[in-house]
């Protein structure tokens, strides 16, 4: 079946509660290896289909929107036309979106996921996931997960760690930098396709403190309850220096588990790129971030297995060992791109 896109190229707190860094510094570039890796579990998927059928992905965005010309790039974003593409072309392959919360309940009732399910979440708490993800979502009747941070819902300054430059300086629209309102997050909640939780950024030092971050998360989870009426809420460990250097600063993943089943959460994701695989424990998810260098062959690449198993023959051959050990289209038929059914 043809694609719908396919014809067109596409174009400050304190520490009063667990606060979120959005990813950092400028936009990130792939080095020859990384791309060399890629392209070749990309041909692999594309050739080959799904190396696992037992495990299912996660897929991870941040700022959706449009860069602005004789701008820096927004870091970390993918343009909403390049979001559609992705998901149409997943769509096209046979990928099916399920919400969190049903992946969840057929992994507790003992159930196997179905090849080609996968999962769509967002974190950052941007407005413009709000503006220009949600209307895409809607479209589609695509269910996600928007991982909100607490902390600074309904501010009008831009996140402290976003060092993007553009953020708060109004050489750019505010949309482009400023969190999400509470009143957002409950029309998202309110039109059904989206599942709220809560994201958690930790510091190097949080090691050695649960209890810290335990009463972190229940100060997060009475502003779910108060706003959204939410008593259990997801979790998810953000950000990609944590466990970039999680072995040098002792925030063991056992420590984050433990939180976050303390506190009731329904699960904790972290920000691993891995697959879930059949026995892994919900408190330990491991998530894909999805790019606007992305295509949806990559990102099936991901989905299907192949991006590990390449991953993982780069880390031999290059002698290095792996960080962990163990805007409408046309209509559609819905029941093509999302089942999210008990």
């Amino acid at each position: 079946m043809p694609g719908l896109l396919n014809e067109a190229p596409l174009a400050a707190a304190g520490r009063g509660g667990t606060t979120l860094e959005v990813p950092r510094g400028k936009p990130r570039r792939l080095g020859m290896p990384q791309r060399a890796l890629g392209g070749f579990a990309t041909t692999m998927s594309e050739m080959l289909g799904p190396r696992e059928t037992h495990a299912f992905g996660i897929l991870t965005y941040h700022r959706v929107t449009d860069p602005i010309p004789g701008r820096p790039e927004p870091t970390w974003n993918v343009s909403p036309e390049r979001l559609r593409q992705q998901l149409d072309g997943l769509f096209d392959r046979g990928f099916r979106a399920w919400p969190l919360g049903k992946v969840l309940k057929y992994v507790r009732d003992g159930r196997s996921i179905p090849r080609k399910v996968f999962v769509i979440t967002f974190d950052g708490s941007y407005e413009n996931v709000y503006l220009n993800a949600f209307p895409i979502l809607c479209l589609y009747n695509l269910p996600a997960t928007v991982f909100l941070d607490t902390t600074y819902l309904d501010s009008t300054e831009p996140f402290p760690s976003d060092e993007w430059e553009e953020a708060g300086s109004g050489n750019v629209p505010y949309t482009y930098w400023r969190p999400l309102s509470t009143a957002e997050g409950i029309e998202m909640q309110r039109r059904g396709r989206v599942e709220l939780g809560i994201q958690v950024r930790l510091h190097a030092d949080d090691c050695g403190r649960p209890q810290a971050i335990v009463e972190d998360l229940r100060r997060c989870q009475r502003v779910m309850r108060e706003r959204f009426q939410i008593e259990r809420a997801s979790l998810a460990f953000a950000c990609h220096h944590l466990n970039g250097a999680s072995a040098d600063a002792g925030l063991p993943g056992a420590e984050l588990a433990a939180a976050a089943e303390e506190v009731g959460a329904l699960c904790a994701l972290s920000s691993e790129a891995r697959l879930v695989r059949p026995g892994d424990s919900p408190f330990d998810w491991g998530r894909f971030i999805a790019e606007e260098h992305d295509t949806a062959a990559s990102l099936a690449a991901k989905l299907s297995g192949w991006y590990d198993a390449v991953r993982s023959l780069g880390h031999t051959l290059l002698g290095r060992t792996p960080r962990r050990a163990a805007a409408a289209p046309p209509p559609f038929n819905n029941s093509q791109r999302t089942d999210d059914s008990a």
